[in-house]
């Protein structure tokens, strides 16, 4: 956990430079307000797990003034940076893995962008976020999928040079999902470049 903390606390003041804002982490935001749009526009409680330096919380709330975000993040630099210069009148961070928050917080949607392959405990995370949903709550996770052998291979990289990491197939995290008491939802692909693996949005539904 700590090496992971500290990894993140290292690109928090870098985060807006990295090359995958624009491949990667700008599409997937964009797929994640679409959807949201589609099938959640009056939601009254948003969680950001993993929300890094406040990007798509910021984006959140003030997309939505009349909802409640919440970033979550377990290092301490990118909440800073968060608090510091990516704020809103509706927008409160907390620092600490989503394992330790308050069970029945009732959100009505939770998103995690691009965080969960670097949790540890997969399935203490998912079922973390699964009680932190009010009924009816959605869970929408997207990142890079283990899809083939081409991704596979692209995200061992990916694994080499950031911190220890896993990319489940969209499979794999509706099955985790399924585990956690939720129901398997839709599942979209972002829009990349070809080069970039798949990058999918993975629906739950308590």
């Amino acid at each position: 956990m700590e090496q992971r903390r500290d990894v993140w606390d290292f690109w928090a003041p870098r985060y807006e430079g990295l090359w995958a804002q624009r491949y990667s982490l700008g599409p997937s935001r964009r797929l994640l307000h679409a959807h949201l749009d589609a099938v959640a526009p009056g939601a009254g409680r948003i969680l950001d797990v993993g929300c890094g330096v406040g990007q798509l919380a910021q984006e959140l709330a003030q997309r939505r003034p009349g909802c409640e975000v919440i970033g979550c993040d377990a290092s301490p630099d990118m909440i800073a940076r968060a608090q510091a210069d990516y704020r809103a009148p509706n927008l409160g961070y907390y620092l600490g893995p989503v394992e330790v928050m308050e069970r029945g917080s009732g959100f009505d949607v939770i998103v995690c962008t691009h965080a969960f392959p670097y949790f540890p405990d997969k399935p203490a995370s998912m079922a973390a976020m699964a009680a932190l949903l009010r009924p009816g709550g959605r869970l929408l996770i997207i990142q890079a999928n283990t899809e083939n052998a081409y991704d596979w291979a692209w995200l061992l990289v990916v694994r080499l040079t950031t911190t220890p990491s896993r990319y489940l197939s969209a499979a794999g995290l509706h099955a985790l999902m399924s585990e956690a008491g939720l129901t398997p939802g839709v599942v979209q692909s972002v829009d990349k470049p070809r080069w970039i693996p798949s990058i999918q949005l993975v629906e739950g539904i308590k």
